[in-house]
């Protein structure tokens, strides 16, 4: 049996606060992604080129068992050191992820870097054969093997003996084994492995609390969802208010059993049975959301974040710059989907005196304190 909902609105002193804001530029995440691309490339291939006082600036000896960085050079008896150090990133990770959600994945993680590197090359080889696309890629994964390799052996040496080919054993299984892990990871599994390989993804909702800024979807706003004409007019213009937390919850869940339901399935019928079916609302009681979609197509891993936080999403904001183009197009305010904590979607004050952050921020001052005693 259907539950009807009455149209509750939030308080009537918020009707539209942060509405008219508009949130990010747009394409500010497409902009972000380029940038960060660019500068972890160039970091990646440029830095086994780089020279340090006639040494190469950063190099793992391995046979010698040395570490080579910027003029520092480590044994094995400052691996201690060494371990701390590590231990202070991860920690640092930990409370870039409280602090600012999943940052690493969106703009610095390898994954992610590579993966959008290899869909860019894609789309500009678009008209090409296929076999010629994927040498392309083949180029690139190569380069990107024997730049690895490089961080282990002279590059310059490595380089000058390609021809005639006098490379080892060893040198050219990692120099191909990183050029196939490349090839195979960022061309075609992609988001994947984010979402079934990476133990990041599946830790990220430990880190990550009510007031951890995610992308998220302002379902006061957005809901009820639905098609209207375009002159219809925004939630600010129509002066309609925003709906409390509660039924804004409620509407979304109700829409998302409903498309599962479409989908067909046990599953999906049981669940609409049990949910109910939304009302039926007239043009003026819709929220901004048209319910077109393109977020989820835009999606490299095609996650509705409608339906809430999800663990495979890596925040790379190509929903967001979607959403906006979405909402141009209807003369509405950016900010549908928008990095922000829950808390703030939600119109209420943000804490930052939290346990994960503060046991965070503890663990990382403990470590490098540690790691700079250990060094001296």
């Amino acid at each position: 049996m259907s539950r009807s909902i009455a149209l509750r609105t939030f308080r009537a002193d918020a009707a539209n606060t942060a509405i008219n804001d508009p949130a990010t530029p747009r394409s500010c995440y497409t902009r972000l992604r380029r940038c960060s691309l660019w500068l972890l490339f160039a970091a990646f291939y440029l830095l086994p080129w780089l020279r340090w006082n006639g040494h190469q600036a950063l190099r793992f000896d391995l046979p010698a068992r040395r570490l080579d960085l910027f003029g520092w050079t480590l044994w094995p008896h400052d691996l201690g050191w060494l371990l701390l150090t590590l231990f202070a990133a991860a920690v640092a990770l930990a409370l870039a992820t409280t602090l600012g959600g999943r940052v690493w994945c969106g703009f610095a993680c390898p994954q992610s870097v590579w993966s959008h590197a290899f869909a860019w090359l894609e789309r500009r080889c678009a008209a090409w054969p296929a076999a010629a696309r994927h040498l392309v890629w083949a180029a690139l994964a190569l380069w990107t093997g024997i730049s690895f390799v490089g961080y282990f052996a002279p590059i310059a040496d490595l380089i000058a003996r390609l021809h005639p080919f006098a490379w080892s054993g060893g040198e050219t299984f990692w120099v191909l084994f990183y050029a196939l892990s490349t090839w195979g990871n960022a061309g075609f599994l992609r988001s994947q492995v984010c979402r079934y390989l990476c133990p990041y993804a599946r830790l990220q909702p430990l880190l990550c609390g009510r007031d951890t800024p995610l992308i998220g979807y302002d379902a006061m706003r957005g809901e009820p969802r639905g098609a209207r004409a375009c002159d219809q007019g925004s939630v600010a213009q129509r002066g309609r208010r925003l709906l409390d937390a509660g039924t804004a919850r409620d509407y979304a869940l109700r829409a998302s059993i409903a498309r599962r339901a479409c989908k067909g399935g046990d599953r999906g019928e049981a669940l609409a049975a049990y949910a109910g079916t939304l009302p039926t609302f007239t043009d003026t009681q819709l929220g901004d959301c048209v319910d077109c979609g393109a977020c989820v197509d835009a999606c490299p891993a095609h996650i509705d974040l409608r339906d809430g936080p999800h663990y495979a999403c890596n925040a790379c904001g190509a929903c967001v710059d979607a959403c906006d183009r979405s909402m141009d197009r209807h003369g509405f305010a950016h900010g549908l989907l928008r990095w922000a904590a829950a808390s703030a979607i939600e119109r209420q004050p943000r804490r930052w005196r939290r346990p994960r952050l503060l046991a965070a921020a503890a663990l990382l001052l403990a470590a490098l304190l540690a790691a700079l005693l250990a060094a001296g």
